[in-house]
């Protein structure tokens, strides 16, 4: 199921992916506030926060303040759940939303700027293959007809 969402403006194209966990959003021209925040109210909706994202604003611009970006970030916080990697191509490495918004958010998950659309998609695809860190002490029940067994994954490396 693909769900598509724009603006009525139509600066900000959202493209949501069940299938391959992955959220694309591209920015054209000149993008408010209001409208960027709308935007993460529709995915806080959707629940796509784990989600990994592709944002493409090389050819937008933003008017908005720093503390709308503090406001954006807090309003994307509210799902307690992880968050899935964010990565945003940029005509400019130092574009400033993108590296406010990852400067702001690093600490979160996995956030990074790319100059092309290939090196966003090869990010995102090392980090969502990549084997899952083992927690040594994570307990389970292995359960067979009736009978059942607990364990930890520590037993199950030997």
């Amino acid at each position: 199921m693909l769900k598509r969402f724009r603006g009525r403006s139509m600066p900000i194209y959202l493209e949501i992916s069940p299938l391959h966990r992955l959220v694309t959003i591209v920015a054209r021209g000149k993008v408010s506030g209001e409208e960027v925040r709308g935007t993460a109210e529709k995915l806080a909706a959707a629940k796509v926060r784990r989600f990994a994202k592709i944002v493409e604003v090389a050819s937008a611009s933003f008017d908005f303040q720093p503390q709308d970006i503090a406001a954006l970030a807090q309003m994307m916080r509210a799902d307690s759940d992880g968050r899935g990697p964010i990565a945003f191509v940029v005509h400019d490495l130092d574009q400033p939303f993108p590296r406010m918004f990852a400067n702001q958010t690093a600490h979160e998950g996995p956030v990074d700027l790319f100059l092309s659309l290939h090196e966003a998609r090869a990010w995102i695809a090392r980090i969502q293959n990549a084997p899952p860190s083992a927690d040594p002490d994570r307990q389970g029940t292995v359960i067979r007809g009736t009978r059942a067994r607990d364990y930890t994954t520590r037993e199950l490396v030997h």
